[in-house]
């Protein structure tokens, strides 16, 4: 099937997308027991290469996903989590929404497990699963990301600009209405009682 998906990707990628063939598909992927199940993974992997679409439609169903996740904890040949992981890689960068298999399907604990372990021996499944991981850390947003944006640190700086542009208003304010006009001298206040009053009659009273 792989080998005539090449030659003529769309006739045979339209016949694949047909609800019987995909069902097909997904029930061989599901259902296949042990060798079987082994032998399939290398002409699924070519298929799901060759026809992003035909993957993208597999994907839809959780069964696929349960059956792969299920696979890679545990199984124990190398071979097999090598291939599935060849396969969770291929519909990762194909699916419209990684973010929700991401989440949804516990991917990231699986992969982060298997680049720490991966069975005795396993040293392939260890570097692949490592190659992988960077593509499915940077989908989970962090908690609180959006508190430490850069306009929120910057709005600080401009509050206080405006508070010392308000300050110098209202001092220059203050001069100006004591000193009877803009930039002259501010004058003194006197009492009542500093006043000298001068005499307006001949006796020197008032």
């Amino acid at each position: 099937m792989p080998y005539r998906l090449q030659d003529e990707t769309a006739r045979v990628e339209d016949e694949l997308m047909k609800p019987k063939a995909l069902s097909a598909l997904l029930l061989c992927f599901v259902n296949a027991k042990a060798v079987s199940f082994e032998n399939l993974l290398d002409p699924f992997l070519k298929m799901l290469r060759l026809s992003s679409t035909v993957a993208t439609g597999l994907t839809k169903s959780s069964a696929f996903f349960k059956r792969l996740v299920d696979r890679l904890e545990h199984s124990t040949k190398a071979v097999i989590r090598l291939n599935l992981l060849r396969i969770l890689r291929t519909v990762i960068e194909v699916h419209p929404n990684r973010v929700m298999l991401v989440e949804k399907y516990g991917l990231l604990n699986v992969v982060e497990g298997l680049s720490k372990g991966g069975g005795a021996g396993a040293v392939l499944v260890r570097e692949l699963a490592r190659d992988i991981l960077p593509s499915l850390k940077p989908v989970l947003r962090p908690l609180g990301s959006e508190s430490a944006s850069p306009r929120s640190a910057i709005a600080p700086k401009k509050m206080m600009r405006r508070s010392a542009s308000e300050a110098t208003a209202t001092t220059v304010g203050t001069r100006t209405s004591r000193g009877g006009g803009e930039g002259g001298p501010s004058l003194p206040r006197h009492r009542l009682g500093d006043i000298q009053w001068s005499s307006t009659g001949g006796d020197g009273h008032l």
